[in-house]
């Protein structure tokens, strides 16, 4: 049995994270090393599990980081180390990818090899531009062709094969020879007026695009100043680009905002320490069609606590949750600091902050007694003072750095114990000049708790957009604190009212 891994080329598609396929993002959770390409969309690293081996072998603007012949090279060599390796490629390994030199290298050398397609740019870029590839009556079928060769030369394309206007015709890689195309076409006696588009960044919330006629698509795509990578389209199907143009209809596409995120810590009963789950509202304002640049402002750690409180509960005492890593890292101690189960809480009662923690407790198998509707503190605190018994204790499960709201409004007839059961732990920030230009062009800022807006404030207060929005009051006072001004304030602490915040403010 041979001793080498196994090297699966696997399509990563065109940009948008929900087109790789499932085969693809099955193989990426297992791989042991990961070598890539340029990628549109860099979530796709965060797919593949923290110990994975991470290899950038791709190229931008015009710059080849590894030439192919040594990314072969190095694709055996981790094979001789790993059992698992993917080569993550841009669109599909075989369109243009020179998937099929890498797979024959490795053959050659007794290397095991799948591949995984992906959805090709040629297609999807033009979908989400509002460009079918073929319709009835305009087109019966399709051409790609790489207008790209060596040392960045147009390549050697032969118009007089591209005359038939019931074809669309797709280049690759050829933004900076669109008037070489558009001039090629015309002279071999394609007409001037023959329907042309560009499309930048296809598939991603950032997409741009331009739609003319060969005569014009050169000059209009300077005047838009769009990049690589791109794709051109030449054919009638570009006349259905307006109507058809559902991806960019949505109600944020156009928009881009600066969201610092913080790694939650992720914990279950049977799965134990697992890894970090996409953020839901930078998932959901995607959807929405906005960009969204995310800044890693922090990462949730437990901390082994005390639990022999446990034992001493007295009836009518809660336990109370004001965020779901409370939750999660509570019962970690529980299970695997301390040894014990939920049999062990047998006369607590339980409450959270707002519906998201409650559905939190109950992975555990709980079902909290009290719910605030409000997320904040103060509400929850409220609630209590009305339902508790007098005398009833609380043991509040909370992070090394909160919010006093809670504590303040709880009645001074409860004791409360603070039960300081993980932390937020500071990370690293990204100073890349372009990365730091990327925030400064974006609409808004988005603050989801005091510690993301203070985590910002100190690593990128000059570069922020002018316009801040908060999920909350608490949120809003530690902005204005540290001298900056609140351009709206959700009127619901959650990511829902974050959303609707955003929509009142900036939906075209």
């Amino acid at each position: 049995m041979s001793e080498l891994g196994k090297v699966v080329l696997v399509g990563a598609g065109p940009g948008e994270k929900g087109l790789l396929t499932l085969k693809g993002y099955e193989y990426l959770k297992q791989a042991d090393c990961i070598v890539y390409d340029r990628l549109l969309n860099s979530d796709f690293l965060e797919l593949v599990p923290s110990d994975c081996e991470k290899i950038y072998v791709g190229k931008a603007n015009h710059c080849h980081t590894v030439p192919q012949d040594e990314i072969n090279q190095l694709l055996y060599d981790n094979a001789k180390k790993h059992k698992l390796v993917v080569r993550l490629k841009g669109g599909d390994p075989y369109v243009f990818g020179r998937g099929g030199e890498e797979a024959l290298f490795l053959q050659a050398r007794n290397v095991e090899v799948e591949v995984v397609p992906g959805i090709s740019s040629s297609i999807a870029a033009l979908s989400s531009a509002g460009i079918p590839i073929t319709h009835r009556g305009l087109s019966k079928g399709f051409q790609v062709i790489t207008a790209h060769s060596k040392k960045d030369r147009i390549s050697d394309i032969d118009y007089s094969q591209l005359l038939d206007e019931d074809i669309t015709y797709v280049f690759l890689m050829g933004l900076a020879h669109v008037g070489d195309i558009a001039r090629g076409l015309i002279a071999a006696g394609r007409a001037e007026d023959t329907p042309a588009a560009v499309i930048s960044s296809g598939t991603t919330n950032h997409q741009k695009k331009v739609v003319g006629i060969l005569s014009t698509i050169e000059n209009q795509v300077k005047e838009a100043g769009l990049l690589s990578p791109a794709i051109i389209v030449v054919g009638k199907v570009v006349t259905l680009s307006n109507d058809l143009s559902f991806f960019e209809k949505r109600p944020l596409f156009g928009k881009k905002f600066f969201l610092p995120v913080i790694d939650r810590f992720e914990y279950s009963i049977l799965g134990g320490r697992q890894q970090n789950r996409p953020n839901e509202l930078k998932e959901r304002l995607i959807s929405y069609g906005a960009d969204v640049i995310t800044a890693k402002a922090g990462a949730i750690e437990p901390i082994k606590c005390d639990l022999d409180f446990i034992s001493e509960a007295k009836l009518g005492d809660y336990l109370v949750f004001t965020s779901p890593n409370g939750v999660k890292s509570f019962f970690w101690n529980l299970y695997e600091n301390v040894g014990l189960d939920v049999r062990s809480l047998t006369g607590y009662r339980f409450a959270c902050i707002g519906k998201k923690t409650a559905n939190t407790l109950m992975e555990f198998g709980i079902k909290a007694d009290v719910i605030s509707e409000v997320q904040n503190g103060k509400d929850l605190a409220l609630k209590l003072n009305q339902v508790m018994e007098l005398g009833a204790g609380i043991y509040w499960l909370c992070q090394n750095n909160t919010s006093e709201d809670f504590e303040n409004t709880v009645s001074k007839e409860h004791v409360i114990t603070k039960i300081v059961c993980y932390e937020n732990v500071e990370v690293e920030c990204d100073r890349d000049e372009n990365y730091l230009s990327e925030i400064q062009n974006c609409d808004a800022s988005i603050f989801t708790s005091g510690s993301n807006g203070r985590f910002a404030i100190k690593n990128y207060g000059n570069f922020l957009p002018k316009d801040v929005i908060s999920i909350g009051p608490a949120c809003s006072r530690t902005i204005r604190e540290l001298g900056f001004e609140v351009a709206a304030e959700a009127d619901i602490s959650s990511y829902e009212g974050i959303v609707e915040c955003i929509f009142n403010s900036y939906m075209r």
